[in-house]
Order: C-alpha cells, then sequence, then structure tokens
C-alpha cells in the first residue's frame, strides 16, 4: 500500500493495524518472520530515507516495514514541566 497520510493499513497476515500519521512516495508491508520483534501498542514508527510515521494501533505477530526495511520506533518527545 502506498502511504497516503490518515490512511488505515493493515497486515492480514499477522495481525498488526497501523494508521498513517505522515505520508510519503513510499510502499508499506510487514515483516512477519519469526525472529522480528513485533511492535508496540501506541508507539510510532519512522522509516529516516522517506520521512513516513505510522501509528501502531493493534498488535500483532511482525514487524512494519517501509520499502521492504523495517522501521524504527520513534523516541517520546519530552514534556515541559507544569512547575
Amino acid at each position: 500500500m502506498i502511504a497516503t497520510m490518515g490512511k488505515r493499513f493493515e497486515c492480514p497476515d499477522v495481525g498488526g493495524q497501523y494508521m498513517v500519521t505522515k505520508g510519503g512516495d513510499a510502499e508499506l508491508s510487514c515483516d512477519g518472520t519469526s525472529g522480528a520483534e513485533p511492535n508496540r501498542l501506541g508507539k510510532r514508527y519512522l522509516d529516516e530515507a522517506t520521512a513516513v510515521t505510522v501509528l501502531c494501533i493493534k498488535v500483532g505477530t511482525g514487524r512494519i516495514c517501509c520499502n521492504g526495511v523495517p522501521m524504527t520506533e520513534m523516541a517520546q518527545k519530552k514534556l515541559p514541566s507544569s512547575d
């Protein structure tokens, strides 16, 4: 599937679902190999080459890939103190 912002991407073979939060000219797919660590619910994933980001909305047994390369988990943004 082409990464279009706002679209939902589902991996039927591994059960994961993702929401595209920043689209681009890239092809999304899933890696369901047994050694792959599954994505985590509520975490955002980034492909640095295309700047495509997705949000994991349902956990599956595989990983999300962009143009065949597994996407990396984004670090949490630090919120300012409320003091």
